[in-house]
């Protein structure tokens, strides 16, 4: 007979325990989420088939997406539920299974100190996204760009064609310097309240509407004040043509999360 298979979706405290178990959440395949004790630390698990979750099955069903899209969504809001009730959570990446609960039990154990030292410092705190979108229905406008296009108006088709290609190039450029102002502003902005902040890598790419996009670990209590800041950079000159969003708050998977471990026996 073969082992039960445990989902791990994050780790706590265990004095939370109580209301982990009496909050009756679902997760994963509607299974019960449980709490699993060990010394300090609670995990919040819930028992997952192996024909799906075994290493074999569960790598093919990640390439996926009309399997996977639900089930990272339920992991998703279990740690969000969980942030909510227990104040402080350390959030797994999906796809973090262990065989049994004497699985999980040894992962607390062997990490006890470390994952301690995770949780108090995301005490207290959570997670917001802060993403600058190009808004492409606004128009490009400036002052060499209104010159080349007269230009281009009264030119014969082998000049205009030439200048068509340098006005390319004048709105490349300003794109690029006007992408860089608004991300140096809105990673100002962010880091005055954050006390972590990481701005993920994105490629530069015109066709892409994505110019920016920051992780913030903050007090819950500077949630306000986060928001008001993307507000108040969304209303100056210097946001025109782009869309601010603050999304959050999140459990810290950027700054306490652990990455996905699959099938670790005690």
């Amino acid at each position: 007979m073969s082992e039960t298979l445990r989902y791990l979706y994050a780790i706590a405290d265990a004095r939370s325990s109580g209301i982990v178990a009496s909050s009756e959440l679902r997760g994963i395949e509607g299974a019960r989420v449980e709490p699993l004790l060990e010394g300090p630390l609670l995990a919040a698990t819930s028992v997952v088939p192996a024909s799906d979750y075994e290493e074999g099955p569960l790598n093919e069903h990640l390439q996926d997406i009309e399997w996977l899209a639900p089930r990272a969504a339920a992991h998703q809001d279990v740690n969000a539920k969980l942030l909510e009730i227990t104040g402080a959570v350390l959030p797994l990446a999906f796809g973090a299974i262990y065989r049994g609960s004497d699985g999980v039990r040894a992962l607390l154990r062997s990490r006890a100190d470390e994952l301690r030292d995770r949780l108090g410092s995301v005490e207290g705190r959570a997670e917001w996204i802060v993403s600058v979108e190009r808004d492409e229905s606004a128009p490009a406008e400036s002052e060499a760009l209104r010159e080349l296009d007269a230009e281009i108006a009264s030119a014969p088709p082998g000049r205009a064609f030439l200048l068509g290609k340098r006005r390319g190039e004048v709105l490349r450029d300003e794109r690029r310097a006007r992408d860089a102002a608004i991300g140096e502003e809105t990673a100002a902005a962010v880091e005055a309240i954050g006390e972590r902040v990481y701005r993920e890598p994105l490629i530069d790419d015109a066709a892409v509407s994505a110019v920016a996009r920051f992780s913030v670990l903050a007090e819950r209590e500077r949630e306000a004040k986060l928001g008001d800041a993307v507000r108040r950079l969304g209303a100056t000159g210097i946001s025109r043509g782009y869309r601010l969003r603050l999304s959050g708050p999140w459990p810290a998977y950027r700054f306490g999360g652990l990455p996905r471990e699959h099938a670790r026996s005690a």
